[in-house]
């Protein structure tokens, strides 16, 4: 009898992994559908229009160059106005191949000077250009960005941007305090700050993924109970890294994955460790395959269709970027640590550190009576802080080399380890890590 009823359990499993394999196929196939065409709709908007809006911006952009440096000498404040031109610059080109053609290669005008020239000259009308396609993204940022410059200009988006992304943060503090979790709402706006804020507005590539990383958060703190219910949180975070890997440029797409992830350990407190460390590589493990194959599936697409050596390009790409050399020379996996580390040696960074770490250690002294708890609570909250370095080692050459935006990524970091220091002030009459948590049905299956 014991072994039917195992044979049992594990056929409901295989039952269990089949179909949600099912379910993840069939969400990928209709998210490639779906961006593709999204894609076909804003290729068909007229270009004039947008090129009209954009000349206002002409002078914005020679004035501050390609790599304007918000705060003089500050290297965290760099934009990076070379990306923003050439996004810009995919927009408004008015290529004569078929929409169907367009939509996947992502044609801008090359004057042989960089985007940021390259934009300037074709907005004044100047010929003499060469097309040149760049296949190996999705440029989903191009649904937002083509309807926009129909109306508006570079100057408006980043006003935009300012305005919407602090009712962002705003709304996400007021959510995660609502639930009882003061401390995590805090330690939230905190982790903002060491993303260097000010400068996120400014920049459409900065942009992308603050906004993708934010709105999944405030999805999921609104819809968690709906979607653990619905047993759909593998598929949630499925969604997010699609969408990362639709929208973005391989800015910083690791904060869409660990920014939930801290939310949904805070989210269920009740839960014990090793479920919590399960989770987090399920959801890990979703999250990957939703970024990956959504981006296999452009490469794909655009090779069928452009008949085009998409999938040798790309792959060639991904082994320079994830390679340990830059220019030649050897680079270790600390080097690009430090690297990215490096900006949080600024003064105002240390006076700021220096006080989270007094907080933590005051918390520590506060909860020394169940330091045992807290060293098996603070596991799961270890692990996503550590996701960004791990990360970093991955995609060693680009992490070093574009260092000065990709550190935005331990924005998980700071998030998870001030998480940690606002549980150790919880209420010890009534248990450790109890008050403000809520029981919650379903979970990750």
């Amino acid at each position: 009898m014991k072994r039917v009823r195992q044979r049992s359990a594990g056929d409901t499993t295989a039952i269990k992994f089949r179909r949600h394999t099912i379910r993840a196929l069939a969400v990928l196939a209709a998210g490639i559908g779906v961006g593709y065409g999204l894609l076909l709709l804003v290729y068909l908007l007229p270009t004039a229009p947008m090129r009209a809006h954009l000349s206002a911006s002409a002078a914005v952009l020679s004035g501050e160059r390609e790599y304007h440096r918000v705060i003089p000498g500050v290297v965290s404040t760099q934009l990076d106005n070379y990306t923003d031109s050439w996004m810009m610059g995919n927009a408004v080109y008015d290529s004569p191949r078929s929409v169907w053609k367009r939509a996947l290669a992502c044609t801008s005008a090359d004057f042989g000077g960089g985007p940021l020239d390259g934009l300037v000259r074709y907005l004044g009308g100047e010929q003499g250009y060469r097309e040149v396609d760049y296949t190996r993204y999705w440029h989903g940022y191009l649904v937002l960005l083509k309807p926009f410059f129909l109306l508006f200009d570079y100057a408006d988006l980043r006003v935009f941007n300012v305005l919407f992304q602090l009712l962002l943060v705003f709304l996400i503090f007021r959510s995660i305090s609502k639930m009882g979790y003061e401390g995590e709402a805090w330690s939230y706006v905190l982790s903002i700050l060491f993303m260097m804020p000010v400068v996120i507005p400014l920049s459409i590539q900065f942009s992308v993924i603050f906004y993708l990383t934010n709105i999944s958060v405030l999805i999921l703190l609104k819809a968690y109970d709906w979607i653990a219910d619905k047993n759909g949180m593998l598929l949630y975070f499925q969604l997010i890294g699609m969408c990362a890997s639709y929208f973005d440029l391989l800015t910083y797409p690791l904060a869409s994955l660990g920014v939930p992830l801290v939310c949904v350990l805070v989210i269920e407190a009740d839960r014990d460790s090793w479920t919590k460390v399960k989770n987090i590589i399920c959801l890990s493990v979703s999250w990957g395959f939703g970024y990956g194959a959504m981006w296999a599936g452009k490469w794909i697409l655009s090779t069928v269709v452009l008949r085009d050596s998409v999938i040798a390009n790309a792959l060639s790409q991904i082994l320079l970027r994830a390679s340990h050399t830059q220019n030649g020379a050897p680079i270790t996996v600390l080097d690009t640590w430090l690297r990215n580390v490096e900006f949080y040696f600024e003064k105002p960074f240390m006076i700021l550190t220096a006080l989270c770490m007094a907080a933590f250690l005051a918390g520590i002294l506060k909860s020394r009576s169940q330091l045992a708890d807290v060293c098996i609570d603070i596991i799961p909250f270890l692990l996503v802080a550590v996701m960004p370095f791990v990360w970093y080692a991955l995609a060693g050459q680009h992490s070093y080399e574009h260092h000065w935006f990709t550190f935005r990524g331990l924005v998980v970091t700071v998030f998870a380890c001030m998480c940690i220091c606002a549980r150790l002030y919880r209420d010890t009459d009534t248990g450790y890590f109890q008050r403000g948590s809520r029981k919650r049905k379903g979970g990750v299956s």
